[in-house]
């Protein structure tokens, strides 16, 4: 039988595998591999696809790497996201767009997050109703944004610096 270890990114208890995890973000190779089964039924599903921005930044932003410029800005664009969607009702399908904008932003610094968020990446279901599964994502991001409470404020700064505090 083999024993869940833990993510270090998420603090969520995974089974052990032997594969790859992503090249910055800090995660274990089972927790990358349940986060590459939450994003195949993303993509198999339109319905799904309307909220997927909301899961790619949960991921993201729970998982935010080491200190390097990369890191730090990649948390920083997703964190800005899961502001317009929690905060003020953004259609995540402006994700992309949103991020390219953002990214001209010219310096971001690392936040702090009081602790990994209380849900991660198995919160959410990869089979069963698309409304389901956008719950659960909000639920997450959720809760991975409010682990970032002490920086909301720098957040929607950079959101403002940005031009885009009223999308």
């Amino acid at each position: 039988m083999d024993v869940p270890v833990p993510c270090t990114g998420c603090g969520g208890m995974f089974p052990p595998v032997d594969g790859p995890s992503h090249r910055y973000m800090t995660s274990s190779p089972g927790c990358w591999q349940a986060f590459g089964a939450v994003l195949a039924a993303d993509y198999a599903s339109p319905e799904r696809m309307a909220f997927h921005q909301v899961v790619v930044d949960a991921y993201a932003a729970q998982h935010p790497g080491e200190d390097g410029p990369q890191q730090v800005q990649s948390v920083g664009l997703h964190l800005m996201t899961l502001c317009l969607f929690l905060e003020e009702g953004v259609d995540p399908a402006l994700g992309p767009a949103l991020h390219r904008r953002m990214v001209r932003r010219p310096q971001f610094h690392r936040v702090e997050r009081s602790g990994p968020g209380g849900l991660t990446v198995l919160h959410m279901p990869v089979t069963g109703p698309a409304d389901a599964a956008r719950t659960a994502a909000y639920e997450w991001a959720d809760a991975v944004w409010s682990s970032y409470t002490p920086d909301h404020a720098t957040v929607r700064g950079w959101l403002r610096e940005s031009g885009l505090d009223s999308v």
